[in-house]
């Protein structure tokens, strides 16, 4: 790493590349909000930020860069050497393109002095900036999310030997949550030890608020995440059937959207479709909206009308929704599966209901509508253990603290850096 800094490193903030097929500065899904708000975090304690993500094939290998604030967001076709469909044709271009993508990469973390390189779910497109990092460039550090550690610990996915690669040479690995650590470690002994560092919001004082979005019914429960299987809106929307037999008025407010492979290719063909026969077939298609994708403050704004979050996911990493409602203080009905039974104290701070048990979901809403205190009790305790255990600026030194380990020095400390403002400028 010496090789690639030399001269007045002593005066110079510490500089984090974040790896990452993001939207920033949109937040569409968790660990999107989840960058932005490290992020951010990061930047107000003096510590330069930029942002690279994988762009389309269309783009070509040319780098390109926007700045959005303090933070450089970074575009670049970063090809992968496996490809399912055309190997032997993937891997001659990947090699064509080899020479030119690392130079390029090089002189990115060269001439803007990156400290650490932090990839978020183990990529094909990882694997270039890994090269890099065991050549002598800067070391990398793998944040696991949920699902991805799922999918890592299987042996049956295309190339496991790629992901495994790239993992296995990073300086540390992180997971959002204790189950996802034992279970990277578990299945694959050989990487670092997994330090947990859970996800971690701002406190709403400090947030934009925005309207919420037009219509909305009076009363309604929400759910937040992308509209797919594994979120299991199917499973809540058979529940619906039962809610309103008890509650008539009470809707069911879903806000996201169904996720796409690339344009025109959804991940999950025909899930919506199903999702509306269903209303249909429970009788409650005038009890559902769909208020696609919202900007998060607008998302915030839904929340704090909602009576409270649904949360019946098959799987889950560390939900930033499930966070954003203890910051705004309502009561929430998980699914009984890690990492929820991490983080839900059953009675106190939510209800925690079996898998696919429509009708035990059903009754926990039922429940807490019937009892108005009971719900308003468990926002309150929940506010209080987001407020205590999961702020954004634990988050944000923690990975900070692990950057100090893998680089062997201070990392963003205020007395190298001075002030904030000057550090961020």
């Amino acid at each position: 790493m010496q090789a690639f800094f030399s001269r007045h490193e002593a005066r110079e903030p510490d500089h984090v590349l974040v790896v990452f097929h993001a939207s920033f500065p949109e937040t569409r899904g968790g660990i999107n909000v989840m960058i932005d708000a490290l992020a951010r975090q990061w930047v107000a304690l003096g510590v330069r930020v930029s942002i690279l993500v994988p762009a389309p094939w269309e783009r070509g290998p040319g780098l390109t860069g926007e700045r959005h604030g303090a933070i450089t967001v970074y575009r670049m076709r970063l090809r992968s050497p496996w490809d399912s469909r055309r190997p032997l044709r993937g891997l001659l271009g990947w090699l064509a393109e080899l020479p030119g993508t690392l130079w390029v990469l090089w002189r990115l973390l060269r001439r803007e002095r990156v400290r650490v390189i932090h990839f978020h779910t183990p990529r094909d497109y990882q694997l270039l900036l890994q090269l890099l990092s065991v050549l002598g460039g800067p070391p990398v550090v793998m944040t696991f999310h949920g699902t991805d550690a799922l999918e890592f610990a299987r042996t049956d996915r295309n190339a496991p030997w790629l992901h495994r690669w790239i993992v296995t040479r990073a300086a540390a690995v992180t997971a959002v949550a204790d189950h996802y650590a034992r279970m990277i470690a578990t299945a694959h002994p050989r990487c670092a030890p997994v330090t947990v560092i859970p996800n971690g919001v701002p406190w709403l004082e400090t947030e934009e608020r925005a309207p919420c979005p037009e219509p909305l019914p009076g009363r309604f429960w929400v759910m937040v995440g992308w509209i797919e299987p594994p979120k299991a809106q199917d499973v809540a929307i058979m529940a619906w059937g039962e809610v309103v037999r008890h509650s008539p008025d009470l809707h069911l407010v879903i806000v996201g959207e169904a996720p796409y492979l690339r344009p025109g290719q959804p991940y999950y063909p025909g899930f919506l479709d199903t999702l509306r026969a269903l209303a249909c077939q429970h009788q409650v298609e005038t009890r559902i909206h769909y208020t696609g994708v919202l900007p998060r403050a607008q998302v915030l704004a839904v929340l704090e009308r909602a009576e409270g979050l649904l949360f019946p996911s098959h799987r889950e990493g560390m939900p930033y929704a499930l966070l954003e409602a203890g910051a705004v203080g309502i009561p929430v009905v998980c699914n009984r599966i890690p990492p929820f039974t991490d983080l839900i104290v059953p009675e106190r701070t939510g209800l925690l209901t079996p898998d696919s048990d429509p009708i035990a979901l059903a009754g926990a809403v039922s429940r807490l509508e019937r009892d108005p205190e009971l719900g308003r009790a468990m926002g309150r305790a929940w506010r209080e253990e987001v407020r205590e255990r999961y702020s954004v600026e634990a988050m944000a030194s923690g990975y900070l603290n692990l950057f100090r380990r893998v680089t062997g020095r201070p990392f963003a400390s205020p007395q190298a850096w001075g002030s904030v403002g000057e550090g961020a400028a």
